[in-house]
């Protein structure tokens, strides 16, 4: 399933952390915003992996689930990534 996922985290050393995370599993299309497709299973690792790292006292992080029948309403303003954007969310 995809998933959209924000962030924003106030520490440095903390965010990068996130970031790598985030990479590992999928691809940045903003600075604070990243597009993965993974399993159920997948997803569950990785929130226990940034629940780790973040403080939940300052930090946030947003999972937004994305419907494969909402991808195609999908609307994409601006520049737009030239790789593979068929899978593009934003």
């Amino acid at each position: 399933m995809k998933y959209l996922i924000t962030y924003d985290i106030c520490n440095d050393n903390r965010r990068e952390k996130v970031i790598k995370l985030l990479n590992d599993c999928g691809k940045r299309v903003q600075f604070s915003c990243f597009e993965i497709d993974i399993s159920s299973q997948e997803l569950e690792s990785l929130i226990s992996q940034l629940n780790e790292v973040i403080d939940k006292e300052e930090d946030r992080i947003y999972i937004f689930p994305i419907s494969k029948f909402a991808i195609p309403f999908v609307k994409k303003l601006g520049k737009v990534d030239t790789e593979d954007n068929s899978s593009l969310i934003l």
